[in-house]
């Protein structure tokens, strides 16, 4: 079973470089979407398969789901040609890179059959390398989900454990264009913890379990209507996020300055003992203010950069009230 051969071809990163280890994942996978995909393409008479896998961090998920497919077309002896082109993106350009080398350690195969093992990679030296037969399918770009134009005629779509780095207004546009980008009857594969939220009248659940939707046709005019109803409750919606969000900068530039005088007056103060001080206080101040640069250039991740700042504003500003109390 190709579940069983691939279970351990992903490092235990996330669930979704994982999910090949689950046998019944990887069976409904392959028996009930990639079998409708290709059901529907030779209804249609086309012969490329087209999948996005946004947010494909290093690549594992990529290569997995790539050899799964490929296997899969190759065990049905289809008398018509069937090829797959797959989208690989990450908004992290080191990660994509990473990715593209298609390089892994051989500890993360110890448990896939040879037959797949040298059927689709090869061994150098400590390595494993993604042989080009699987690599050319595969198109790797770094993309930002939230800003970036994205696929259009796809019949598949994994994003998992990627929405929740958004803020809910974001969330729903981005369902809302993977169902634009999706072919009828498209498939779109989720986090565990993700959901396609209010969208329900456009995606229809298969598995709950797994987190696998198919796309549901809408009616032009209720989808131009719920456009124009979204279009005003997102403008709402993000102008309170951006206000508090600016609140919050606001907020921790003023307390970062505080403390900069704060420990500049320590400096003058207290200049023999301010060295022990400095050691917990330089790089905090250093990583906050790098922080703060870049909550302010990206729209990505603020608020998981803005909770981290405000954790070192803290330590910060503890490591100074008990510096003072033992002085006092």
């Amino acid at each position: 079973m190709l579940s069983q051969n691939l279970k351990d071809l992903n490092q235990p990163s996330s669930s979704a470089e994982e999910f090949l280890r689950n046998n019944e994942l990887t069976d409904f996978i392959q028996n009930n979407v990639f079998s409708g995909i290709l059901k529907k393409k030779l209804e249609l008479c086309e012969s490329e398969i087209r999948l996005w896998i946004a947010g494909c961090s290093t690549g594992q998920e990529v290569y997995s789901l790539a050899i799964l497919l490929k296997e899969h077309i190759e065990s049905l002896n289809l008398e018509q040609e069937m090829d797959f082109k797959i989208y690989a993106t990450d908004l992290d350009y080191d990660s994509v890179k990473i990715a593209g080398a298609g390089v892994y350690p051989d500890y993360a195969f110890e448990n896939v059959l040879p037959n797949i093992l040298n059927k689709y990679f090869d061994k150098r030296q400590e390595f494993y390398v993604v042989k080009k037969e699987i690599r050319k399918h595969i198109i790797f770009a770094p993309h930002n989900i939230a800003k970036d134009p994205g696929f259009h005629h796809l019949d598949f779509i994994s994003c998992r454990n990627v929405l929740n780095y958004f803020q809910p207004t974001q969330q729903q546009k981005i369902i809302s264009s993977f169902h634009h980008s999706l072919n009828e009857d498209g498939y779109l594969f989720l986090g565990q913890f993700e959901t396609v939220g209010e969208f329900k009248e456009l995606f229809h659940a298969e598995n709950l379990r797994w987190k696998i939707y198919k796309k549901q046709l809408v009616a032009e005019r209720n989808r131009s209507q719920d456009a124009g109803l979204h279009a005003i409750q997102d403008r709402s919606a993000e102008d309170k996020e951006k206000q508090d969000l600016k609140d919050k900068l606001t907020e921790a530039n003023e307390r970062i300055n505080s403390l900069q005088t704060k420990l500049e007056q320590i400096h003058m103060d207290y200049e023999g003992k301010y060295e022990s001080l400095k050691i917990d206080s330089y790089h905090p101040i250093l990583f906050i203010k790098g922080l703060l640069q870049i909550i302010k250039k990206q729209e990505f991740y603020k608020e998981e950069y803005a909770g981290a700042m405000l954790i070192e504003l803290r330590k910060l500003e503890h490591t100074i009230e008990d510096f003072m109390r033992d002085e006092h």
